[in-house]
């Protein structure tokens, strides 16, 4: 399964209604996508998604007709990600 990041921009005033839509989203929203862990951050991006699609397709999917139908997203940034190397925590 190839790993996606996605960060997401919220109109102003808006981030709690986004927080409110996502943090009632399953794991696994559907098939072949699962959500593998998310934050808030601060700066220009409000927010940061990683997931896992088995396919382009479903990632594509996934963050048109799933994540930017959520309330409140002004603008998300899409990139795929490759592991460079496993840490292991001792």
């Amino acid at each position: 399964m190839m790993k996606y990041q996605v960060l997401i921009k919220t109109i102003s005033g808006k981030g709690g209604e986004f927080w409110g839509a996502f943090s009632k989203m399953p794991t696994e929203p559907m098939k072949g996508v699962m959500v593998e862990f998310s934050w808030s951050l601060y700066g220009y991006w409000d927010f940061v998604v990683c997931f896992k699609a088995d396919s382009n397709e479903n990632s594509l999917h996934f963050i048109g007709e799933v994540l930017r139908a959520m309330p409140g997203i002004a603008d998300t940034s899409t990139s795929p990600m490759t592991v460079l190397k496993e840490h292991k925590m001792m």
